[in-house]
This record gives C-alpha cells, structure tokens and sequence, in this order.
C-alpha cells in the first residue's frame, strides 16, 4: 500500500487529534527479554496496531540479535496503510536503497553507530530518495552533532545500542536532552519507555512521540495496552 503521509506528517496529524503518538516497534528478539513475538506473526499485529490508531510503525530488520530481516520490512508496508520506519545498523547508500525498495518511509540512522562521514552521506542520500532519516542520539555531544545537520526528525534513545540496548537505561536521558532540540525538529523518544507515566514524563520534557516496543508486546493485552498508552488524561 502507498503511504498517504509522511512519517513526520502522521506524527503531527496523531497528535491533533489530542492523542499522544506512540510508534510501535516491531523487534521479534529483545536480547535482554527474549522472543517478543514471531516473525511469521508480524504482518498481523502490524495491521492490528494500525486499527487502533498507532500512527507508525518501526521495524527492526537486523537479524542476528533481534530476529528481524528485510522481508518482513516489505511485507508490514504492504499490509499497512500507515507509515513505516526501518531500524539496523544503516551505514551505506546500498542500505538506503534496500530500505526504499523495502517501501519504508524513514530509515533509523543512529549517530553512534556511524563515522562521521558515512551520517552525513546516508543522511543527504535517503533526502534525495525521498526517506525521511531518523537521527537517533543519546549523548549531548550526538544531539549537538544532529543539530549541525539541520535534522527534522531526531530520536533519543534511552539506552545504549553498542550494548544492544541491555543496559538498564530509562528516560532520564529523555529529560536531559529533550530541551536541546532545535524549534523546528519532530523529537521521539526511544526504549526505555515501560509505563503510562514513562510516556507521559517523557511528552512533559518535550518531546513530540515515544517508540515503544517491548513494553507493548510484554503486556497480557497489547493491542488493548497500546490504546491506554495514547490517551491524554
């Protein structure tokens, strides 16, 4: 299916309509809690994640540690008429161009899995795919660094992705960088995010979206959970 709206635009539009925008994040292994959901599975909760009002989706494709592959990237943005984020460890224009095939609408660039060089030749080469990049930070010194690129989409993460997200990182890093984000910069925070009151403390700092996963797929519920997680009270 073709996209309507931009991933940026979908955030924007779920947030007018007084929701609090949560991205759901499809990561089939969590490598500190285990298998999550499986892959032959993902197609269907992406279409139910889609029925109750999440705005986006972000698909981790890295297979070793987290069990996810391009294809189920391909098959979730045909079944989905919502906009689709993908997450890897993105490093060449070659995996831009697999991400566009893929009919994602962002790519996740994480700037310190990244020289210099190669953030700034992924980051202007998905502009002139047409793929929103998704700079995701989480230090001072990165959120600086995505600022001189002039980024309209920057994602903090809570917890370390050199250590495969194990650490036990929550959203105070959220709360300290929040407020370092350019004016005109869409800010989501990421991992970390446990509880209604994580989201809410998070959208208090400032920024415009949180990308839950695990915390989702953990629940008795999920689909019913994800839909307390929106509501502003």
């Amino acid at each position: 299916m073709q996209n309507k709206l931009s991933f940026s635009e979908s955030i924007i539009k779920r947030k007018s309509e007084g929701f609090i925008p949560v991205i759901t994040d499809f990561k089939c292994i969590s490598p500190k809690d285990g298998e999550l959901f499986k892959q032959e599975n993902a197609t269907d909760l992406a279409r139910k994640m889609a029925d109750v009002g999440a705005p986006a989706i972000s698909v981790v494709t890295e297979r070793e540690n987290f069990g996810g592959s391009l294809q189920m990237l391909e098959d979730i943005c045909k079944a989905v008429n919502i906009p689709v984020l993908r997450k890897d460890f993105i490093r060449t224009k070659s995996d831009i161009d697999d991400t566009l095939k893929s009919g994602a609408s962002a790519v996740l660039l994480i700037v310190s899995c990244m020289s210099g060089e190669e953030l700034e030749t992924c980051y202007k080469y998905s502009l002139e795919c047409g793929i929103e990049p998704l700079v995701e930070t989480h230090d001072i010194k990165e959120m600086e660094l995505a600022k001189s690129l002039g980024c309209n989409l920057i994602g903090i993460n809570n917890k370390n992705i050199r250590s495969l997200e194990m650490d036990n990182g929550n959203i105070s890093a959220t709360i300290s960088l929040a407020g370092l984000k350019p004016d005109h910069a869409i800010l989501i925070s990421e991992s970390g995010i446990l509880t209604y009151e994580d989201v809410i403390t998070a959208i208090s700092s400032g920024v415009n979206a949180v990308l839950i996963g695990t915390a989702i797929w953990k629940a008795k519920n999920p689909f019913e959970y994800y839909r307390k997680l929106c509501v502003l009270r």
